[in-house]
């Protein structure tokens, strides 16, 4: 294979190396600097630290003798020597000079590492007793620089000022000697490291980039040409592996959509021929729904028409209820007197046979009302074994198209095992009723919820049923259950199907609960006798 400089530049291994080789060359230079940068911060600091350190150790020992050797700096001849042992002229620490305080910031040298005549000192070495110890670089004769680090003497006696001043000098030729040939090692090493890096780097994008991308193109080209079984031999587990086992599984699908040509068109070909029949089996199965659907609003009809009757008769209920209180009471009245009009002595026989005439005709009357009472009276409960599931499935085939109408949505979520033991035709009235009010509280559409639950305190299931209807006001929730109250307006309600709904579930043992929000929905809960 030969070798193109104009089309390897155009290639993604020369873009890669390029981009690759510069920022490793940035990277590798900027660790480098950021060494020897850090290595000369690091030796300035251990040089500032190692004055430090010698100066705090002549503070002990003054200290440590004070009372017994050093006591006002007399014996300067113990100081010389404890000097000589930290500093020399072929030590880092050089020098170290030791002054005392005479008058305010006033001080005078008490002796020297070296010789005490070329020790240089002035009036302004007295500022640096005040505060904390202080460090500066200068540079020396000899054209190397050092630190010169001033060390007030503590006095031993708290609140007493400082017994004196200590001046160290350290010397960073040594250091910096040591320094410079790190820096040297380092420039001639690093064109080295470069050159190996980009050789290291060339050799991996070829065998990574470079080879896989090359088998993957000629197999592009083989298959463009027309050879189906133009594969790839990449192998690797990176996206170019990726990308060459996608290609490889491109490839075999095209050579398997070949083959299977024909046969989708021969099923296109069966399809058509029965696409005709299946259309005319779905115009049946529409037709037999829309019958069934005929037949379910025929059934809402009539229990509309029941729940009407349903109505009418409680109302009838409550004017008989009333006609018998405001008759019977003057009723009674009339008999009573007729009883005391009889216990008089002394009537006639034409007397005696008209008051006989008026207690029969009021007993007419009474036996008129009594039978009224028993013609508007709610029949007796015929509880039987009544399946939740079944119930529920017949009742939704009457509301559906209520609901549908009304763009409202039904949820239902009730255990399979659900058996009520209720009268089935009161259940069909409570939740028929129940539903309509719900969705005549959402004008505009809504959701409509219906849970049943088991009560663990005893064989009941719970019911609730929520809308997001316009709620109830709060002032209006005590009186929703009387008879005839109704929150809708004049001629859409009787004000009797939640006295009636409230009935019912009274006559199954249990009472009925609404909750509202104006604005925010109503929930109605109430229990029902389980089938034991």
């Amino acid at each position: 294979m030969t070798f193109a400089p104009m089309a390897w530049f155009r290639s993604l291994h020369a873009k890669l190396f390029t981009v690759t080789a510069l920022v490793t060359s940035l990277l590798t230079i900027a660790v480098a600097y950021s060494i020897t940068r850090n290595s000369r911060r690091e030796l300035e600091n251990y040089t500032r630290n190692l004055a430090f350190e010698t100066s705090s150790v002549v503070e002990t020992e003054i200290l440590q003798r004070w009372d017994k050797d050093f006591h006002d700096f007399k014996d300067k001849r113990k100081i010389e020597e404890l000097l000589e042992g930290l500093a020399g002229p072929d030590r880092s620490i050089f020098r170290i000079d030791v002054f005392k305080r005479e008058e305010g910031d006033t001080v005078s040298l008490v002796t020297s590492s070296g010789d005490d005549d070329a020790v240089e000192w002035g009036k302004e070495i007295g500022s640096y007793m005040r505060g904390k110890p202080q460090a500066e670089m200068v540079n020396l004769n000899t054209g190397t620089r050092a630190w010169k680090f001033y060390l007030p003497i503590r006095n031993p006696v708290k609140g007493r000022p400082p017994l004196g001043l200590i001046r160290t000098y350290c010397d960073l030729e040594h250091w910096e000697t040591v320094w410079e040939h790190n820096l040297k090692n380092t420039y001639v090493r690093l064109p080295l490291v470069l050159l190996g890096e980009f050789i290291l780097l060339w050799v991996i994008l070829a065998t990574v980039v470079t080879e896989p991308i090359r088998s993957i193109t000629d197999a592009m080209s083989r298959l463009q040409a027309g050879d189906p079984s133009a594969r790839t031999d990449v192998r690797s587990t990176d996206e170019l592996g990726i990308i060459a086992d996608r290609f490889n599984q491109m490839a075999a699908q095209l050579e398997r959509a070949g083959q299977e040509r024909e046969a989708l068109i021969e099923e296109i070909r069966g399809f058509n021929a029965t696409l005709q029949f299946r259309i005319e089996e779905a115009l049946s199965a529409l037709q037999a729904k829309n019958r069934e659907l005929e037949q379910l609003m025929e059934g809402n009809a009539l229990l509309r028409e029941e729940l009407g009757q349903q109505e009418r008769l409680a109302i009838a209920g409550q004017l008989t209820a009333a006609f018998a209180h405001e008759v019977g009471t003057p009723l009674n009245l009339v008999n009573s007197h007729l009883q005391l009009l009889e216990a008089q002595p002394g009537l006639d026989e034409k007397t005696n046979e008209r008051v006989a005439v008026i207690r029969a005709q009021i007993e007419r009357v009474g036996d008129i009302v009594r039978r009224m009472m028993s013609v508007t009276r709610r029949p007796r409960l015929h509880t039987e074994a009544v399946p939740f599931g079944p119930l529920l499935a017949d009742l939704q085939r009457l509301w559906n198209p209520t609901l549908a109408a009304h763009n409202v949505t039904f949820e239902t979520e009730a255990p399979e095992g659900c058996v009520l033991s209720v009268d089935r035709r009161q259940m069909e009235q409570l939740f028929l009723n129940l539903v309509n009010n719900a969705v005549d509280a959402m004008p505009e559409g809504g959701r409509l919820a219906l849970a049943v639950k088991a009560d663990p305190e005893g064989p009941r299931w719970l019911i609730s049923l929520s809308d997001t209807g316009t709620g109830i006001p709060e002032e209006l929730l005590a009186k929703v259950f009387k008879p005839m109250f109704t929150t809708k307006p004049e001629g859409k309600g009787t004000g009797l199907g939640l006295a009636i709904c409230r009935e019912i579930v009274r006559a199954h043992g249990g009472e009925i609960t609404l909750e509202s929000r104006e604005g925010e929905g109503t929930t109605i809960r109430f229990p029902l006798p389980a089938m034991a």
